[in-house]
């Protein structure tokens, strides 16, 4: 680079990855010089140099504008590195600090918006911010929905053969897609009241159709992260209730599961208690449940404090929505975690017996 910084803690985790972007960058790229690129990368560690003092300068956000389209080129492939070297850190480096580099980044993005883009941003922090969030998330939906849907046609061949390779790309999509919609169909419920939640009525269903929905929707997912799903649903077939806001509490358990599985299992079991009462539960084997973190494991929009510890989700609203969707059914989201054994959400509801379903 044609600038040296002095890194430390996160700004070194950035200072690596910005070497690796300009070493790989090719000479005759036609779009900019390797010189070019390199004077961008300084100047973004220079903004994280402002961070780490927490001093960011108007003069550091000037540089950022003053190029913004290789700026915001060049993010993604530091972003990427900065998540494939926290892997395997080195040097004494600590989760905190990739995290905070990843941080810093979607900062320097916000910098790099044009006028308009920052407008919208300084909306969201409106009194009417949560419900134009609300409004977007209904938007995206529907197309990511139909993302998802085609990625697993292809995968399970409908459209030709796949390779194997190419399976595990479909997988890919699948799960990518997949999880932005979960957050936007989370943002819509918690926009909900709490009486209007329930899109449908009670009625009959069956909990071995729950359940091999809820296998179908999350088996892609589990062939990205190489674990066992096993599914155990009740001798209580046909029963009364809310299928949908079951099949929903579910869904966030199970895929909040999958996510935080390195190995080992996922396992969604159901058993009868008595006529009336069924115990749902699901269970991984990944890393149990920080104590200070269970002190804030239902909030919403909680920021999780240390990437290593176990969290649900950057925004907290998997958990939250599980519990409100409960609560409306009279029923409570209790968990047990142990280091070494994993962590079990489980909950009961009321389900009566369905004759004749």
């Amino acid at each position: 680079m044609t600038r040296t910084l002095q890194a430390r803690s996160f700004s070194r985790v950035i200072s690596q990855a910005a070497e690796v972007v300009l070493s790989t960058w090719p000479e005759d790229s036609g779009y900019r010089s390797r010189e070019e690129v390199g004077n961008c990368l300084a100047t973004i560690l220079e903004a994280a140099e402002d961070g780490e003092r927490q001093e960011w300068k108007q003069q550091t956000t000037e540089s950022i504008r003053k190029d913004r389209p290789l700026v915001r080129r060049l993010l993604e492939p530091l972003r990427l590195h900065v998540l494939l070297s926290s892997e395997s850190p080195s040097d004494g480096l600590q989760a905190q600090d990739f995290l905070d580099a990843l941080t810093h980044l979607e900062t320097v993005r916000q910098a790099s918006l044009p006028r308009e883009a920052r407008e919208f941003s300084s909306r969201l922090t409106d009194p009417d911010g949560f419900e134009l969030l609300v409004e977007v998330a209904h938007d995206l939906r529907s197309p990511l929905t139909s993302i998802t849907f085609m990625a697993e046609t292809l995968r399970a061949g409908y459209s030709g053969d796949l390779t194997d390779m190419q399976k595990d790309q479909m997988s890919l999509i699948w799960s990518a897609a997949f999880g932005m919609m979960s957050v936007f169909s989370d943002l819509m419920d918690l926009a909900k009241e709490r009486a209007n939640m329930f899109e449908d009525s009670p009625g009959p269903f069956s909990i071995s159709g729950v359940f091999e929905e809820l296998r179908q929707m999350v088996q892609p997912m589990v062939v990205v992260k190489g674990i066992e799903l096993r599914m155990t649903p009740p001798l209580h077939e046909s029963v009364i209730g809310h299928r949908s806001a079951l099949f929903r509490i579910l869904l966030n358990l199970t895929t909040n599961a999958i996510k935080f599985t390195e190995e080992g299992f996922v396992e969604v079991s159901a058993r009868t208690l008595d006529r009336d009462r069924v115990e749902f539960s699901v269970r991984d084997t990944g890393r149990a449940i920080a104590p200070e973190a269970q002190e804030t494991l239902f909030e919403p929009f909680k920021k999780a404090r240390d990437r290593r510890g176990y969290f649900f989700s950057g925004s907290g609203l998997g958990l939250s929505i599980a519990r409100r969707y409960l609560r409306g059914l009279d029923s409570e989201l209790f968990f047990e975690t142990k280091p070494g054994w994993g962590t079990r959400f489980h909950f009961e509801l009321l389900l009566k017996p369905s004759q004749g379903f």
